[in-house]
């Protein structure tokens, strides 16, 4: 009788191939660390069992987070397949099917199943961490949280990917006190733990440590020397750091030296050099170049299904370019879309603002006041993190001042100045 295998996290696998496990345990780490790894570990799963379905399922998840759509939805059919093998486990079975469901664009559809799954078997890393990005890309911080409190403990209690987690929901609750020590934490126990990092980022950035961070970051960045995309976003990190301090000759050279010349292959950083030019124009140090590049990048994406979020990117970096045909094509697809689609966010909140973004490139201030003002609320749902979602509400505040609506715009500086202590030099001088 073949011994009983179980992966990294206790959980029991079918395969009697103690390498597939391995190096799917390998793929798994990497998924959590955004290791650029990722899809050559599961792929060597795979090659030592190909009947894994989980390894399949992993690989699938991989290549679909590297917007390898096709490829991805492919390799989740075989993992389908395998999954029907006799002897695999419900646990598996349904852990297939969830991830299916997320690579056929129904995350939605799969929060119950993998609520349930979790229920049964808390230490599916693989599971919390897509359900817990499902509620991040629709700014559901609260929902991150709590998902993360109902599964740690025990084992997970010593491990640094769960304790990342723990730290960066906290944060985005406003739980700052608790979670820079639960960062540190995760980091101490490995330093290659990219978004234990990127957990102290953004508590150092929300509490108004900046000098503290711009000294703090980078030494921690340099550790995570397996990442692919992320390394860069930890990097855009530094640069809002240093733009808060009025340092923008500093943030300027952080994008001509990350993204300048950026193949850009993935959406993150695409999202990451758009916001950080556009609020580099925000704050009165703009350069056209940058915008012919990610004009460029932008116009060749346009067809891409993918988050709300980046298709704002998208629109902002075809209008600051000033490819209006493009950006109208966009912005009606958009449109044409809100028409038919389920989600109310698409329609309420994401053309208007779209709209607006346009308005205040065309240096249509009052039209851009006009379409943002109403939403403003509820532009959290585009999902991303309050530091990210910060570039529309500056802009808003932008537009209301450059506009002259002085009611409006002393409000809204009242409130972004005691956003958090040195809220940035550049509101500072406004006020």
């Amino acid at each position: 009788m073949a011994a009983v295998l179980r992966d990294a996290y206790g959980l029991t696998v079918s395969t009697d191939s103690r390498a597939a496990v391995d190096d799917y345990d390998r793929g798994v780490r990497a998924l959590l660390g955004f290791g650029a790894d990722t899809v050559a570990a599961f792929e060597a799963a795979v090659s030592a069992d190909p009947e894994f379905a989980l390894a399949r399922a992993g690989l699938a998840v991989s290549r679909y987070l590297n917007e390898e759509m096709a490829e991805g939805r492919a390799e989740m059919d075989r993992a389908v397949a395998a999954a029907q093998a006799p002897g695999l486990s419900a646990r598996e079975r349904r852990h297939v099917d969830a991830l299916a469901l997320w690579v056929g664009g129904r995350g939605n559809d799969a929060i119950p199943l993998i609520r349930e799954i979790l229920a049964e078997h808390p230490r599916d890393m693989m599971l919390i961490q897509r359900l817990y990005y499902i509620h991040f890309w629709q700014g559901r911080s609260a929902e991150m949280l709590e998902l993360i409190e109902s599964v740690r403990g025990g084992a997970l209690d010593g491990d640094s990917y769960m304790l990342g987690l723990h730290a960066f929901s906290l944060e985005e609750n406003g739980r700052y006190a608790e979670a820079l020590p639960l960062a540190e934490r995760a980091v101490g126990m490995n330093p290659k733990d990219a978004w234990a990092v990127h957990a102290i980022a953004h508590v150092l950035y929300e509490t108004g440590e900046n000098d503290r961070g711009a000294e703090a970051l980078p030494p921690r960045i340099h550790p995570c020397d397996h990442l692919s995309y992320f390394r860069n976003h930890l990097l855009w990190h530094l640069a809002l750091m240093h733009l808060a301090e009025g340092r923008y000759d500093r943030a300027a050279a952080l994008f001509r030296s990350v993204f300048g010349r950026l193949p850009i292959e993935v959406s993150a950083d695409l999202q990451d050099s758009v916001s950080l030019a556009w609020r580099l124009d925000l704050f009165e140090h703009p350069d056209p170049e940058r915008w012919r590049h990610l004009g460029a990048v932008a116009r060749n994406r346009l067809a891409l299904p993918l988050l709300l979020f980046h298709d704002l990117h998208v629109g902002m970096a075809l209008a600051a370019a000033g490819d209006w045909a493009s950006a109208e094509v966009q912005l009606e697809r958009l449109r044409a879309r809100s028409r038919k689609s389920r989600n109310p966010t698409l329609g309420d909140v994401v053309v208007p603002l779209l709209e607006g973004l346009h308005a205040f490139a065309r240096g249509d201030h009052a039209g851009a006041v006009e379409r943002i003002a109403p939403i403003e609320s509820r532009i959290i749902e585009v999902g991303g993190s309050h530091a990210q979602r910060e570039v529309f509400h500056d802009t808003l505040l932008a537009a209301a001042l450059r506009g002259g609506d002085m009611a409006r715009s002393r409000g809204l500086l009242e409130r972004r100045l005691a956003k958090r202590p040195r809220p940035g030099r550049f509101w500072e001088s406004r006020a």
